[in-house]
């Protein structure tokens, strides 16, 4: 795709073109691969359990909430034995931590939004040592040796990540989102940037909605840096 379209992402107004930025992030596809959440419903339900769960949710027979519920629901060991499991099998975009770190550098506030589990997206970003980064995601329970998720909300979704994007524009930012996948729409509905691949993408395209497609967030980056040097030119101008 193009890049930015100045009149569709600016909306040609002093406001838009002035705000402060606020990025945020999925986790599973976007920043993390593979998608957390799939590998654990493979790896202790197996690949046909996983692809028949895949097929309820898309065409509509079981939300995603539930879909997510009973892959969790397969999950057998302690919290120390599977974060090991994934810390072996699951690795985290290259470019992100330098990503983050830019974002904290220049003040634009940086929100991981995850339909998977808040204890796994803090493992696997622990090691890279981010600041300023915010994680929301859904709490692990695990009784009897039985795991299951704590759920956001009550949403289809299980954590209506379109939520912290309408916050953060009633608080005055541009929210920027990035997303792959299902639990990322409403998201991408909401934001006045977007950044999307995979599912996401196709979902954009259909949808009309407007977005750059992305592979890392060096990219992401590099958009972003283009756009704050525009905005800044934009304060400079007279009038």
């Amino acid at each position: 795709m193009a890049k930015f379209d100045k009149a569709r992402h600016e909306e040609n107004s002093t406001k838009s073109a002035i705000l402060p930025l606020s990025v945020f992030s999925d986790f599973d596809g976007t920043i993390a691969h593979p998608d957390t959440i799939n590998f654990l419903a493979e790896w202790f339900g197996g690949l046909e359990f996983r692809r028949e769960i895949g097929k309820k949710i898309l065409s509509g027979a079981i939300s995603l909430r539930d879909g997510i519920f009973e892959e969790v629901s397969t999950v057998k060991g302690t919290l120390p034995e599977v974060l090991e499991l994934l810390r072996r099998h699951v690795e985290v975009d290259r470019e992100f931590p330098g990503f983050a770190d830019w974002c904290y550098r220049h003040q634009i506030p940086l929100s991981v939004l995850s339909g998977g589990i808040q204890e796994v997206v803090e493992s696997l970003l622990a090691p890279f040592n981010l600041r300023g980064v915010r994680i929301v995601a859904n709490s692990l329970q695990i009784k009897s040796g039985r795991w299951s998720l704590q759920f956001l909300d009550e949403t289809e979704w299980g954590h209506d990540k379109s939520r912290d994007v309408l916050l953060a524009k009633n608080q005055g930012y541009r929210a920027v989102f990035l997303g792959d996948g299902l639990s990322d729409r409403g998201a991408a509905r909401s934001a006045d940037i977007v950044f999307a691949r995979a599912g996401l993408a196709r979902f954009c395209r259909q949808e009309g909605i407007p977005f750059k497609e992305f592979s890392n967030f060096l990219e992401v980056q590099h958009d972003l840096m283009a756009l704050l040097e525009r905005q800044e030119d934009f304060r400079k101008s007279p009038g």
